[in-house]
């Protein structure tokens, strides 16, 4: 189709995965160190306070993230398989028919997120003093998630046609811009945590045009005319066919993941500290299985469109390769390095030993994370998406439950073996399912078809 775009169903596997899932590594770092920078700056110039406010709105922001990243998903496997089944008028009427998609979820999310962030936050159980610091940075994040849809939406564009260079360029770019805002919202402009907000905000959205502009300059078969403008009802029930279930999945996990942050919630502004760090630290080690993921996502899609299922086989196992030399980096830097990296952010004597504690056990814990994340990407991109809500439920159903059962037994220490204990529980389910061979029945886009 285009030298822009990336054709995963012929040629040598591991080198086009790496390929394409260093720049999404890349990509995903760059938004971890605004994320950082976010903490640091609030931390740095509002207080402890401020920054406990700042990270309990950011399980709200996870949920946000979880609704637009499920629907985007929908649009990048539909898209993906129809690459790989060699119907580029079905890539382009999927592209113009995920506009409507993505602007309609995107005003439901808007509104429901703006009217529920005061509830949101009271079934966190946040304290008095942080509710109108995580309020007023959660509202302003839910009244820009156009912003927020627009960069995601368009990268899973890119990404799904085999280009991860572009999204990382622009995200770089907003990672950059995002810093320097936040400086001068926090610092120069004090205006609180509202600032850091509004830099986020405003910098995805800067991301997700340029991107935009640029699908439509270098992809001829993207570009848009009065003519072409028609959603196609057919690719819009499958979008959601594949993007709804996936957001279900993602969106529940968050909300058991609010659980687990309501719980800790109630051990005090150091425990929340510690552990909003600990999160961010985290994250870091999700990138990279997201970008392992996101890799075999794309790859799964266009030869499972092209009836490759022998080819898929081989690149889930170059991705279980990926991931073990990921994390045989990342999992002994974290153990070794907790107590700096905590002191990085906070001088608080108690949030040190508690974030240090929690570390030093999901550390231990990655591996099976990975296999997780390539057990949810391969059986969605194939189709199987029912499954991977299965994997959702069996997620919040541990992790509620754990959280309850441990914090009981063994009071906050318990809680930090709930989330990798998740993980496991979670990545039996998927084993069970990818080894089991199904998924192999459940695509609906073929290269026959």
């Amino acid at each position: 189709m285009n030298e822009k775009v990336v054709d995963m169903t012929q040629g040598s596997i591991l080198p086009k995965m790496i390929r394409f899932a260093l720049p999404v590594l890349l990509g995903m770092v760059f938004q971890r160190i605004y994320n950082f920078a976010d903490v640091y700056i609030v931390g740095k110039y509002l207080g402890d306070e401020s920054l406990a406010a700042v990270s309990i709105a950011g399980s709200g922001m996870y949920l946000l993230l979880s609704l637009m990243m499920g629907l985007t998903t929908g649009v990048s496997v539909v898209i993906s398989q129809y690459y790989g089944a060699g119907e580029q008028k079905k890539v382009h009427e999927t592209f113009v028919t995920s506009i409507y998609v993505a602007l309609g979820a995107t005003l439901l999310i808007t509104v429901l997120g703006v009217i529920g962030a005061k509830p949101l936050l009271i079934a966190l159980q946040t304290s008095d003093e942080l509710m109108q610091d995580a309020w007023v940075y959660l509202v302003i994040i839910f009244a820009g998630s156009i912003g927020t849809m627009l960069y995601n939406w368009i990268s899973a564009v890119l990404r799904s046609l085999g280009n991860s260079i572009v999204p990382l360029v622009f995200l770089i770019i907003s990672s950059v811009l995002n810093i320097v805002l936040d400086i001068a919202f926090v610092s120069w402009i004090p205006m609180g945590v509202a600032g850091a907000a509004l830099a986020t905000v405003l910098a995805q959205f800067i991301s997700g045009i340029c991107c935009l502009l640029y699908a439509w300059k270098i992809l001829p078969f993207l570009r848009i005319t009065k003519d072409n403008l028609k959603m196609n009802p057919q690719i819009a029930k499958l979008i959601l066919i594949y993007g709804v279930p996936t957001g279900l999945q993602m969106s529940i996990i968050s909300i058991s993941d609010m659980t687990l942050q309501a719980m800790i919630n109630t051990y005090g502004t150091a425990m929340v500290v510690a552990y909003g760090v600990c999160i961010k630290v985290e994250g870091i080690g999700w990138q990279m299985a997201d970008a392992i993921g996101t890799s075999l996502g794309t790859f799964v899609g266009q030869n499972v469109g092209a009836n490759k299922y022998d080819r898929v086989k081989k690149g889930v196992r170059y991705a279980y390769l990926m991931d073990i030399v990921c994390y045989g980096v990342f999992c002994p830097l974290i153990w070794f390095f907790a107590e700096p990296i905590m002191k990085a952010f906070t001088q608080d004597p108690l949030s040190i030993r508690y974030g240090v504690e929690y570390m030093k056990i999901f550390s231990f814990f990655f591996f099976v994370g990975g296999f997780l994340t390539i057990y949810h990407n391969i059986l969605r991109a194939a189709g199987d998406v029912k499954v991977t809500v299965l994997m959702g439920v069996s997620e919040v159903i541990t992790r509620i439950g754990f959280t309850f059962l441990f914090s009981a037994w063994m009071g906050y220490y318990g809680l930090w073996w709930v989330s990798p204990l998740t993980w496991t529980c979670a990545a039996i389910v998927g084993a069970i399912r990818y080894y089991s061979g199904t998924w192999q029945k459940k695509a609906l886009i073929h290269a026959d078809s």
